[in-house]
């Protein structure tokens, strides 16, 4: 898509790019040359400790489930899993 500066240097970004009035973009220029907008949320500063890399990793390995998925595809297997989980025989 070729858009084109006007006399104060603004483009308007098209409505598929997902930009809303309002929204917050940082402009990145890269080294070739190349600009990248990239859409912006703000994080209160009392909450940027759980958005460094180190943190974000953590998390995302505290939502990993290392048990394998329970399948049910009857209701003998509900009724298995329902023994299992009370302890009833």
């Amino acid at each position: 898509m070729l858009l084109h500066t006007d006399d104060r240097r603004r483009i308007t970004i098209p409505a598929e790019a997902g930009i809303k009035p309002g929204d917050t973009v940082d402009l990145e220029v890269l080294s070739d040359g190349r600009i990248m907008l990239i859409p912006m949320a703000a994080v209160p500063k009392h909450q940027l400790w759980a958005w460094t890399p180190e943190n974000q990793e953590k998390v995302r390995k505290s939502l990993r489930d290392p048990r394998p998925p329970i399948v049910i595809k009857t209701k003998e297997d509900v009724d298995n899993l329902i023994k299992q989980w009370t302890n009833v025989d």
